[in-house]
This record gives C-alpha cells, sequence and structure tokens, in this order.
C-alpha cells in the first residue's frame, strides 16, 4: 500500500479507524507466524522425544 492511499484512508475514514484496522491486520500476520513457530517447536520436542526413549533403552539393554 502506498503512502497516498493510506492519507486517504485517514482523510476518508479517520485516524482511529485506520490505526485499528492496521494493528488487527498486523495481530492476525503475527498469529500466524506465531502458529507456523508452535508447530516447528511441537515437531522438535517429539522429535527429542523420541531420541531420548531410544537412548534410554539401550542404557537399560546394557544393565541386563
Amino acid at each position: 500500500m502506498d503512502y497516498n492511499a493510506i492519507i486517504q484512508a485517514i482523510g476518508s475514514l479517520g485516524f482511529p479507524i485506520v490505526a485499528c484496522c492496521y494493528l488487527a491486520w498486523m495481530h492476525n500476520d503475527s498469529e500466524k507466524r506465531h502458529s507456523e513457530e508452535r508447530s516447528k517447536l511441537t515437531e522438535a520436542i517429539n522429535n527429542n522425544t523420541v531420541i531420548l526413549q531410544i537412548i534410554k533403552d539401550k542404557i537399560g539393554a546394557g544393565d541386563k
């Protein structure tokens, strides 16, 4: 979006409405990015859990 469109929107709608719309858009975008980050972290934790279980099994097998 260019500056002229922003200035025109502020002139016709008013600053508070334009600011609220922008903040809502930013919040939505941020929420999408955080959702992707949570998915990657969940996958990493699950992978680490599997590896730790394998290590535990190998250590336990050495005790027998």
